[in-house]
Protein backbone atom coordinates (compact mmCIF):
# COMPACT_ATOMS: atom_id res chain seq x y z
CA UNK A 1 0.00 0.00 0.00
CA UNK A 2 1.42 3.37 -1.08
CA UNK A 3 -0.33 5.31 1.65
CA UNK A 4 0.52 4.94 5.30
CA UNK A 5 -0.18 6.79 8.52
CA UNK A 6 2.37 8.82 10.50
CA UNK A 7 1.65 9.01 14.22
CA UNK A 8 3.99 11.56 15.74
CA UNK A 9 4.28 11.49 19.53
CA UNK A 10 6.59 13.76 21.46
CA UNK A 11 8.10 11.25 23.86
CA UNK A 12 11.44 12.95 24.39
CA UNK A 13 13.22 16.19 23.67
CA UNK A 14 15.27 14.52 20.95
CA UNK A 15 12.15 14.25 18.80
CA UNK A 16 11.86 18.03 18.68
CA UNK A 17 15.03 18.22 16.60
CA UNK A 18 14.25 15.21 14.42
CA UNK A 19 12.85 15.44 10.92
CA UNK A 20 9.13 14.88 11.18
CA UNK A 21 8.56 13.62 7.64
CA UNK A 22 10.82 11.25 5.67
CA UNK A 23 13.02 12.67 2.92
CA UNK A 24 11.40 13.19 -0.44
CA UNK A 25 11.90 10.34 -2.93
CA UNK A 26 14.23 11.25 -5.79
CA UNK A 27 11.42 11.57 -8.35
CA UNK A 28 9.53 14.17 -6.28
CA UNK A 29 10.63 17.80 -5.96
CA UNK A 30 8.30 19.47 -3.45
CA UNK A 31 5.84 18.74 -0.67
CA UNK A 32 2.39 20.24 -0.11
CA UNK A 33 0.11 19.76 2.88
CA UNK A 34 -3.57 18.97 2.33
CA UNK A 35 -5.87 19.60 5.28
CA UNK A 36 -8.90 17.29 5.50
CA UNK A 37 -7.85 14.76 2.82
CA UNK A 38 -11.34 13.28 2.33
CA UNK A 39 -12.29 11.23 -0.71
CA UNK A 40 -14.14 14.22 -2.20
CA UNK A 41 -11.07 16.43 -1.93
CA UNK A 42 -8.84 13.72 -3.38
CA UNK A 43 -11.25 13.34 -6.28
CA UNK A 44 -11.03 17.09 -6.90
CA UNK A 45 -7.23 16.89 -7.14
CA UNK A 46 -7.54 13.87 -9.43
CA UNK A 47 -10.00 15.68 -11.73
CA UNK A 48 -7.75 18.72 -12.00
CA UNK A 49 -4.79 16.49 -12.86
CA UNK A 50 -6.77 14.49 -15.42
CA UNK A 51 -7.86 17.78 -17.01
CA UNK A 52 -4.19 18.84 -17.27
CA UNK A 53 -4.75 21.83 -14.99
CA UNK A 54 -2.58 20.57 -12.11
CA UNK A 55 0.69 18.73 -12.69
CA UNK A 56 0.98 16.39 -9.71
CA UNK A 57 3.72 14.08 -10.98
CA UNK A 58 6.55 15.65 -8.96
CA UNK A 59 4.59 16.66 -5.84
CA UNK A 60 4.28 14.74 -2.60
CA UNK A 61 1.09 15.53 -0.71
CA UNK A 62 0.82 15.05 3.03
CA UNK A 63 -2.81 14.70 4.07
CA UNK A 64 -3.03 16.14 7.58
CA UNK A 65 -5.80 15.71 10.15
CA UNK A 66 -6.38 15.34 13.89
CA UNK A 67 -7.16 11.99 15.51
CA UNK A 68 -10.40 13.35 17.01
CA UNK A 69 -11.93 14.34 13.69
CA UNK A 70 -15.13 12.48 12.84
CA UNK A 71 -14.22 11.50 9.28
CA UNK A 72 -13.12 7.92 8.56
CA UNK A 73 -9.82 8.37 6.72
CA UNK A 74 -9.57 4.68 5.86
CA UNK A 75 -11.89 5.66 2.98
CA UNK A 76 -9.18 8.02 1.73
CA UNK A 77 -6.59 5.25 1.89
CA UNK A 78 -8.79 3.05 -0.28
CA UNK A 79 -9.38 5.80 -2.86
CA UNK A 80 -5.71 6.74 -3.02
CA UNK A 81 -4.83 3.17 -3.95
CA UNK A 82 -6.78 3.74 -7.19
CA UNK A 83 -5.11 7.10 -8.02
CA UNK A 84 -1.57 6.45 -9.16
CA UNK A 85 -1.06 10.10 -10.14
CA UNK A 86 -1.42 11.31 -6.53
CA UNK A 87 1.61 10.76 -4.31
CA UNK A 88 0.16 11.13 -0.85
CA UNK A 89 0.81 9.99 2.69
CA UNK A 90 -1.55 10.62 5.59
CA UNK A 91 -0.40 12.28 8.79
CA UNK A 92 -2.49 11.97 11.96
CA UNK A 93 -1.86 14.38 14.83
CA UNK A 94 -2.47 12.78 18.20
CA UNK A 95 -1.65 15.62 20.60
CA UNK A 96 -4.57 17.11 22.57
CA UNK A 97 -6.20 20.32 21.35
CA UNK A 98 -8.46 22.53 23.47
CA UNK A 99 -10.63 25.32 22.10
CA UNK A 100 -9.27 27.74 24.71
CA UNK A 101 -5.63 27.29 23.67
CA UNK A 102 -5.69 27.34 19.88
CA UNK A 103 -4.31 30.82 19.24
CA UNK A 104 -1.12 30.49 21.24
CA UNK A 105 1.67 27.98 21.80
CA UNK A 106 0.14 24.59 22.59
CA UNK A 107 0.94 20.86 22.46
CA UNK A 108 0.82 20.89 18.64
CA UNK A 109 3.17 23.87 18.21
CA UNK A 110 6.36 21.79 17.60
CA UNK A 111 4.52 19.68 15.03
CA UNK A 112 3.10 22.72 13.25
CA UNK A 113 6.62 24.15 13.10
CA UNK A 114 8.01 20.95 11.59
CA UNK A 115 5.18 20.54 9.08
CA UNK A 116 5.77 24.10 7.91
CA UNK A 117 9.55 23.73 7.69
CA UNK A 118 9.33 20.49 5.73
CA UNK A 119 6.79 21.66 3.11
CA UNK A 120 6.34 24.39 0.50
CA UNK A 121 2.67 25.09 1.01
CA UNK A 122 -0.73 24.04 2.37
CA UNK A 123 -4.24 23.83 0.90
CA UNK A 124 -7.35 24.04 3.08
CA UNK A 125 -10.61 22.76 1.56
CA UNK A 126 -14.30 23.42 2.20
CA UNK A 127 -16.50 21.92 4.89
CA UNK A 128 -19.01 22.55 7.70
CA UNK A 129 -19.60 25.51 10.01
CA UNK A 130 -16.87 26.71 12.37
CA UNK A 131 -17.70 26.86 16.11
CA UNK A 132 -18.59 30.54 16.64
CA UNK A 133 -16.81 30.53 20.00
CA UNK A 134 -13.54 30.51 18.05
CA UNK A 135 -14.26 34.06 16.88
CA UNK A 136 -16.03 35.27 20.00
CA UNK A 137 -19.69 34.83 19.06
CA UNK A 138 -22.65 32.76 20.18
CA UNK A 139 -24.15 30.30 17.66
CA UNK A 140 -26.80 31.52 15.25
CA UNK A 141 -29.91 29.33 15.03
CA UNK A 142 -28.75 28.04 11.63
CA UNK A 143 -25.14 27.26 12.58
CA UNK A 144 -24.37 23.54 12.62
CA UNK A 145 -21.02 22.40 14.04
CA UNK A 146 -20.50 18.75 13.10
CA UNK A 147 -16.73 18.20 13.44
CA UNK A 148 -15.26 20.55 16.08
CA UNK A 149 -11.77 19.01 16.20
CA UNK A 150 -11.26 19.57 12.50
CA UNK A 151 -11.80 23.26 13.16
CA UNK A 152 -9.63 23.31 16.28
CA UNK A 153 -6.76 21.75 14.34
CA UNK A 154 -7.01 23.85 11.18
CA UNK A 155 -7.62 27.14 13.03
CA UNK A 156 -4.68 26.58 15.36
CA UNK A 157 -2.37 25.57 12.52
CA UNK A 158 -3.34 28.63 10.48
CA UNK A 159 -2.82 30.92 13.47
CA UNK A 160 0.67 29.47 13.87
CA UNK A 161 1.32 30.01 10.17
CA UNK A 162 -0.10 33.54 9.86
CA UNK A 163 -0.41 35.06 13.32
CA UNK A 164 -3.46 37.13 14.22
CA UNK A 165 -5.13 39.84 16.22
CA UNK A 166 -5.46 37.41 19.15
CA UNK A 167 -1.78 38.01 20.00
CA UNK A 168 0.02 40.85 18.23
CA UNK A 169 3.36 39.73 19.65
CA UNK A 170 3.14 36.24 18.15
CA UNK A 171 5.64 35.73 15.31
CA UNK A 172 4.02 33.92 12.40
CA UNK A 173 5.84 30.88 11.03
CA UNK A 174 5.69 32.45 7.55
CA UNK A 175 8.19 35.07 8.66
CA UNK A 176 10.79 32.34 8.12
CA UNK A 177 9.50 31.69 4.57
CA UNK A 178 7.27 34.53 3.29
CA UNK A 179 6.81 32.78 -0.09
CA UNK A 180 5.08 29.78 1.49
CA UNK A 181 1.76 28.97 -0.24
CA UNK A 182 -1.50 28.95 1.71
CA UNK A 183 -4.67 28.54 -0.35
CA UNK A 184 -8.13 28.26 1.21
CA UNK A 185 -11.42 27.26 -0.44
CA UNK A 186 -14.79 28.17 1.17
CA UNK A 187 -14.38 26.90 4.76
CA UNK A 188 -10.63 27.09 4.14
CA UNK A 189 -10.89 30.82 3.46
CA UNK A 190 -13.19 31.33 6.45
CA UNK A 191 -10.76 29.48 8.71
CA UNK A 192 -7.84 31.60 7.45
CA UNK A 193 -9.87 34.64 8.39
CA UNK A 194 -10.96 33.63 11.90
CA UNK A 195 -7.52 32.14 12.69
CA UNK A 196 -6.01 35.58 12.07
CA UNK A 197 -8.60 37.30 14.27
CA UNK A 198 -11.49 37.93 11.89
CA UNK A 199 -15.19 37.08 12.22
CA UNK A 200 -17.95 35.50 10.12
CA UNK A 201 -21.48 36.24 9.02
CA UNK A 202 -23.15 33.11 10.38
CA UNK A 203 -26.16 33.06 8.06
CA UNK A 204 -26.26 35.04 4.82
CA UNK A 205 -30.03 34.68 4.18
CA UNK A 206 -31.17 36.01 7.54
CA UNK A 207 -28.38 38.49 8.25
CA UNK A 208 -28.10 40.06 4.80
CA UNK A 209 -31.44 39.47 3.06
CA UNK A 210 -33.99 39.14 5.87
CA UNK A 211 -34.85 35.68 4.56
CA UNK A 212 -34.42 32.01 5.39
CA UNK A 213 -33.61 28.99 3.30
CA UNK A 214 -36.93 27.23 3.91
CA UNK A 215 -38.84 30.19 2.39
CA UNK A 216 -37.69 29.41 -1.14
CA UNK A 217 -36.06 31.47 -3.87
CA UNK A 218 -38.80 33.43 -5.58
CA UNK A 219 -38.30 36.66 -3.61
CA UNK A 220 -34.52 36.72 -4.21
CA UNK A 221 -32.64 37.47 -7.40
CA UNK A 222 -29.94 35.13 -8.70
CA UNK A 223 -27.07 37.16 -7.23
CA UNK A 224 -28.51 36.98 -3.71
CA UNK A 225 -28.47 33.18 -3.59
CA UNK A 226 -25.28 31.55 -2.28
CA UNK A 227 -26.51 27.98 -2.07
CA UNK A 228 -29.59 26.38 -3.58
CA UNK A 229 -32.54 26.74 -1.20
CA UNK A 230 -34.80 24.22 -2.94
CA UNK A 231 -33.29 21.14 -1.21
CA UNK A 232 -33.95 22.92 2.12
CA UNK A 233 -37.70 23.21 1.38
CA UNK A 234 -39.83 20.33 2.65
CA UNK A 235 -41.59 19.79 -0.68
CA UNK A 236 -38.30 19.42 -2.62
CA UNK A 237 -35.97 17.68 -0.16
CA UNK A 238 -35.92 14.33 -1.95
CA UNK A 239 -36.17 15.53 -5.55
CA UNK A 240 -32.49 15.11 -6.41
CA UNK A 241 -31.74 18.83 -6.68
CA UNK A 242 -28.16 19.96 -6.15
CA UNK A 243 -27.39 22.14 -3.14
CA UNK A 244 -25.00 24.49 -4.95
CA UNK A 245 -25.71 27.56 -7.07
CA UNK A 246 -24.03 29.77 -9.67
CA UNK A 247 -23.67 33.54 -9.33
CA UNK A 248 -21.30 36.26 -10.54
CA UNK A 249 -18.38 37.79 -8.70
CA UNK A 250 -16.75 41.18 -9.22
CA UNK A 251 -13.12 42.05 -8.57
CA UNK A 252 -12.36 44.80 -6.06
CA UNK A 253 -8.58 44.63 -6.26
CA UNK A 254 -5.98 43.68 -8.86
CA UNK A 255 -4.62 40.69 -6.91
CA UNK A 256 -6.67 37.96 -8.59
CA UNK A 257 -6.86 39.55 -12.06
CA UNK A 258 -3.06 39.89 -12.02
CA UNK A 259 -2.60 36.38 -10.64
CA UNK A 260 -4.96 34.72 -13.13
CA UNK A 261 -4.00 37.13 -15.95
CA UNK A 262 -7.53 38.21 -16.76
CA UNK A 263 -9.28 41.55 -17.19
CA UNK A 264 -10.36 43.36 -14.03
CA UNK A 265 -13.72 44.03 -15.69
CA UNK A 266 -14.94 40.46 -16.25
CA UNK A 267 -17.59 39.06 -13.91
CA UNK A 268 -17.25 35.28 -14.01
CA UNK A 269 -19.97 32.99 -12.73
CA UNK A 270 -18.76 30.71 -9.94
CA UNK A 271 -20.12 27.70 -8.09
CA UNK A 272 -21.28 28.60 -4.61
CA UNK A 273 -22.33 26.41 -1.69
CA UNK A 274 -22.29 28.24 1.63
CA UNK A 275 -24.50 30.14 4.07
CA UNK A 276 -21.64 31.72 6.03
CA UNK A 277 -19.10 34.31 4.90
CA UNK A 278 -16.22 36.51 6.01
CA UNK A 279 -17.35 39.55 7.99
CA UNK A 280 -14.54 41.44 9.77
CA UNK A 281 -11.22 40.71 8.07
CA UNK A 282 -8.43 38.97 9.94
CA UNK A 283 -5.00 40.49 10.43
CA UNK A 284 -3.23 41.23 7.15
CA UNK A 285 -6.10 40.32 4.82
CA UNK A 286 -7.69 42.43 2.09
CA UNK A 287 -10.74 41.92 -0.13
CA UNK A 288 -10.11 40.93 -3.74
CA UNK A 289 -13.61 40.00 -4.92
CA UNK A 290 -17.23 40.19 -3.78
CA UNK A 291 -20.62 39.02 -4.96
CA UNK A 292 -22.05 41.33 -7.61
CA UNK A 293 -24.12 43.20 -5.02
CA UNK A 294 -21.02 43.73 -2.88
CA UNK A 295 -22.57 42.11 0.20
CA UNK A 296 -20.55 38.88 0.36
CA UNK A 297 -16.74 38.69 0.28
CA UNK A 298 -15.78 36.11 -2.35
CA UNK A 299 -11.96 36.29 -2.32
CA UNK A 300 -9.25 37.58 0.02
CA UNK A 301 -5.47 37.87 -0.09
CA UNK A 302 -2.75 38.66 2.41
CA UNK A 303 -1.08 42.05 2.19
CA UNK A 304 2.23 40.80 3.60
CA UNK A 305 2.57 37.21 2.35
CA UNK A 306 2.23 37.20 -1.42
CA UNK A 307 1.20 33.54 -1.78
CA UNK A 308 -1.57 33.51 0.83
CA UNK A 309 -5.11 33.82 -0.54
CA UNK A 310 -8.56 32.27 -0.43
CA UNK A 311 -11.83 32.06 -2.34
CA UNK A 312 -15.35 31.60 -1.00
CA UNK A 313 -16.61 29.84 -4.14
CA UNK A 314 -15.74 26.33 -5.37
CA UNK A 315 -13.39 26.25 -8.38
CA UNK A 316 -12.30 22.72 -7.39
CA UNK A 317 -15.65 21.02 -8.13
CA UNK A 318 -14.56 17.91 -10.06
CA UNK A 319 -17.62 17.94 -12.31
CA UNK A 320 -16.68 21.33 -13.72
CA UNK A 321 -13.91 19.45 -15.52
CA UNK A 322 -14.79 15.75 -15.85
CA UNK A 323 -18.44 16.15 -16.96
CA UNK A 324 -19.38 12.61 -15.99
CA UNK A 325 -22.47 13.60 -13.98
CA UNK A 326 -25.45 15.88 -14.63
CA UNK A 327 -27.27 18.15 -12.19
CA UNK A 328 -30.62 19.85 -11.75
CA UNK A 329 -30.93 23.14 -9.84
CA UNK A 330 -34.66 23.91 -9.95
CA UNK A 331 -37.76 21.68 -10.03
CA UNK A 332 -38.59 22.78 -13.60
CA UNK A 333 -34.99 23.25 -14.75
CA UNK A 334 -32.84 21.30 -17.18
CA UNK A 335 -30.58 18.42 -16.18
CA UNK A 336 -27.10 19.35 -17.45
CA UNK A 337 -23.38 19.09 -16.84
CA UNK A 338 -22.14 21.87 -14.54
CA UNK A 339 -20.24 23.81 -17.26
CA UNK A 340 -23.46 24.05 -19.29
CA UNK A 341 -24.97 26.33 -16.65
CA UNK A 342 -22.35 29.04 -17.21
CA UNK A 343 -20.84 30.90 -20.19
CA UNK A 344 -17.52 30.22 -21.91
CA UNK A 345 -15.82 33.25 -20.35
CA UNK A 346 -16.66 31.95 -16.86
CA UNK A 347 -15.39 28.48 -17.71
CA UNK A 348 -12.17 29.94 -19.09
CA UNK A 349 -11.74 31.83 -15.80
CA UNK A 350 -11.75 28.48 -13.98
CA UNK A 351 -9.17 27.01 -16.36
CA UNK A 352 -6.96 30.09 -16.04
CA UNK A 353 -7.31 30.08 -12.27
CA UNK A 354 -5.98 26.54 -11.92
CA UNK A 355 -3.21 27.09 -14.47
CA UNK A 356 -2.08 30.03 -12.34
CA UNK A 357 -2.18 27.86 -9.20
CA UNK A 358 -0.19 25.19 -11.02
CA UNK A 359 2.44 27.69 -12.21
CA UNK A 360 2.80 29.01 -8.68
CA UNK A 361 3.21 25.50 -7.21
CA UNK A 362 5.87 24.59 -9.76
CA UNK A 363 7.87 27.72 -8.82
CA UNK A 364 7.80 27.15 -5.05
Amino acid sequence: MRVFFFIYTLLATTFLNAQLLPSLPNHLTKRLLIANPTTANLEALYALHQSKLLDLETIQFIGIYHKNENYDYSKSVAVLDTMSCINMELFKLTEPLHKDSLFCNNSCTPIFDSLFTESEGAIFFGGPDIPPSLYGEKPHATTRVTDPFRHYFEASFLFHLLGGYQDHSYEALLEANPNYLIFGICLGMQTMNIASGGTLIQDIPSELFNSNESAGLQHLNNEEIHRNYYPKMSSYRKKGLTGSHFHKIIFKDYFFPDFVKISMSIQPMVNSYHHQAVEKLGKGFKVSATSSDGKVIEAIFHSHYQNVFGVQFHPERSQLYLRSKKYKFTPQGKIQHLPEFIDEESMEFHFSFWRAINDLIQKL
